[in-house]
């Protein structure tokens, strides 16, 4: 070898090199295929539980809401009847206070008639006779 440092190529060492290292050169490859692919498979088979889980995450949100939305509905309708029932409340309390208003007014004129009917009593009891008519 003169000085120089390098390879030469000698196609016998290359046939012995390639004769021992290729079952580990071929395992290696081999190895490596296996890795990537058990890799996506995994990859794959995560995606598959995740898109489960979504699905039926989803489907339970739909229920709740459906859910929801029906409690909501039937809420609404009482309120609608409730505030029905309230103003047939409002109707008959004005027509209650109306009445009595009238009563009232009724009782102070009985008591007005009561209280010149106690007067007049009163007068005749004490000899005064307001019908009667002067020279009888």
């Amino acid at each position: 070898m003169n000085g120089e440092i390098g390879l030469k190529y000698n196609p016998p060492q290359m046939k012995d090199f390639l004769e021992t290292q290729l079952p580990a050169i071929i395992t290696g490859i081999l190895g490596v295929g296996a890795y990537i692919f058990e890799r996506r498979r995994k990859n794959a088979e995560i995606q598959k539980v995740e898109s489960d889980a979504n699905q039926g995450m989803q489907a339970s949100y739909k229920n709740w809401v459906n859910d929801a939305n029906s409690k909501f509905e039937e809420m609404r309708s009482d309120i609608i009847s409730m505030k029905s029932k309230i103003d047939k409340l409002e109707a008959n309390e004005t027509l209650m206070i109306l009445k009595i208003d009238g009563l009232e007014i009724e009782v102070i004129e009985w008591k007005q008639k009561y209280i010149n009917l106690k007067a007049e009593i009163e007068l005749r009891d004490n000899g005064i006779n307001t019908t009667s008519t002067p020279g009888k």
